[in-house]
């Protein structure tokens, strides 16, 4: 037997189809685009997820050479944080707002009016931001009132195509938690941010548990994909949550996406929303779970503007034997990856990509060796702000970045952590497909599996001393580049 995953992230849907024992089959891919009609404004067809989850979905049956009858079941690994308004039938009534749309922004500072960051972070976990749902649900309500009153649902990227695969609204709590209007603690939607802000309960999705059985496929739509009638469909989650549980992450494991960001999952069995408002926390697949998540906003995305910049129609690896031989030569040159603007935890305002450092002697290698090391220390930032030494030591990376065995090893010894990398890439859509096997009684959800292991990394202890005197430096120039009063030094 066989389970479905479906990844629909920001820019494309990929359908990945599983064995019991999560070794990738096959996969098929479909890119979509982002709608940018004014700055600060980012949308999506919603139905060209639906489309395009059924091409791939259909078109990875094909290609696997698997008849549809053997999938036992459907999940979903999402995109989080977007927001679509439908009518009773699963329509959608206007463009999804992308998390990345920030146009909410007077909508922020409304809610400021009538909750203080302080309370909201405790009740929910999230900051007050535009990215969010909650603003962008009062965007809606104040600039198209006629769509937000015959909206039936506000669905999220998840809950739409749940929707049109069974005709029900339902989500995961870990995608509840991107709309800051979820009670974190209680594992509900909150009554108070509902009134406070007007927020119709019977126009948002019911909240299941990431796993749980919804149904199975409409009629029609097993016949469009080409599986049984009698196929699951299993609540899924949010595309990180998804990835933790398919890489393994549990008590003294962490999770570490290595793509075009970097995301950092920490495993807690209690909500400490009342501490540090630094780092974002959010529900897990499991009832009594929770995760802090740590973000760098560009991790291997500063590599590759590096290849395109500095090593144009090369190869990574190249690059790879550049970097190599600049840590031979002790290279000294810094990188702080901030081409985007600030990263948790510290999301200094002003901060731009920098390298520190630069002299006559310096080569392209020594930026391609900095960026490796630069990734390695903010990870390393994030360790420390979400409390896992002493508490962790493996980290599980994957992503495209964990294909580099050199920046695999510079991370074990940035971090002191042993470092695992899993046979696929794919861990998102792995989780997905674990959900669904727990949906159709398949695998346990307490102890779930997860994607084989394929390498492992031991910190050396040379270079261990190495980098913690790099670190330090790294450490010191950054508070002097970007402190408090943003003044440059």
């Amino acid at each position: 037997m066989y389970d479905l995953a479906i990844d629909l992230g920001t820019t494309g849907c990929r359908s990945i189809l599983f064995d019991e024992k999560l070794h990738l089959i096959a996969d098929e891919y479909r890119e979509y685009g982002l709608i940018t009609p004014r700055e600060k404004w980012v949308e999506q067809d919603a139905e060209l997820w639906w489309s395009l989850t059924v091409k791939t979905a259909k078109a990875v049956l094909e290609k696997a050479g698997v008849s549809g009858k053997l999938v036992r079941g459907i999940s979903i690994s999402s995109q989080g944080i977007t927001i679509v308004p439908v009518d009773e039938t699963m329509h959608p009534l206007y463009n999804a707002l992308s998390w990345l749309d920030v146009r909410a922004e007077e909508q922020v500072r409304e809610i400021e009016t009538h909750i203080s960051f302080r309370e909201l972070f405790t009740l929910t976990g999230k900051r007050n931001d535009s990215a969010y749902t909650l603003p962008k649900l009062l965007w809606l309500r104040e600039n198209k009132p006629e769509i937000f009153a015959r909206a039936r649902y506000f669905l999220m990227p998840m809950d739409f195509l749940i929707g049109k695969l069974t005709g029900k609204a339902v989500t995961d709590h870990s995608m509840a938690s991107g709309t800051i209007y979820y009670d974190i603690r209680n594992h509900r939607w909150s009554e108070r941010v509902m009134n406070l802000f007007g927020i119709p309960q019977e126009k948002l999705p019911s909240l299941c548990w990431s796993g749980e059985n919804v149904g199975t496929v409409l009629p029609e739509v097993a016949a469009q994909i080409g599986v049984s009638e009698a196929c699951v469909v299993a609540v899924g989650a949010q595309d990180q949550k998804c990835a933790a549980l398919g890489a393994g992450l549990e008590d003294g494991t962490m999770t570490v996406s290595l793509g075009t960001a970097a995301a950092v999952e920490k495993l807690w069995t209690e909500a400490k929303t009342e501490g540090d408002t630094r780092i974002g926390w959010s529900s897990y697949v499991r009832k009594g779970t929770w995760v802090t998540e740590g973000v760098l906003n560009t991790a291997a995305s500063v590599l590759r503007w590096l290849r395109d910049t500095l090593f144009p129609g090369e190869s990574y690896d190249t690059i790879n034997l550049e970097a190599a031989e600049a840590m031979e030569r002790s290279s000294s040159l810094l990188c702080y990856p901030y081409l985007n603007g600030p990263s948790s935890p510290d999301n200094y305002p002003e901060s731009d990509g920098c390298f520190y450092g630069v002299n006559l002697a310096t080569k392209r290698g020594d930026f391609a060796m900095a960026v490796m090391e630069g990734v390695a220390f903010q990870l390393r930032i994030l360790l420390e702000a979400m409390d896992a030494y002493g508490s962790v030591n493996h980290l599980v990376l994957f992503g495209g970045g964990s294909k580099s065995d050199l920046w695999c090893r510079i991370i074990a010894n940035v971090t002191g952590m042993e470092i695992t990398v899993p046979e696929t890439s794919e861990a998102a859509a792995a989780g997905a497909a674990i959900l669904s096997g727990i949906a159709c009684g398949a695998y346990s959800r307490e102890e779930p599996p997860c994607i084989p292991a394929k390498t492992t990394y031991l910190p050396e202890r040379d270079k261990q001393e190495h980098y913690e005197e790099k670190y330090r430096k790294y450490r010191n120039i950054e508070r002097k580049l970007w402190n408090e009063q943003n003044e440059i030094y």
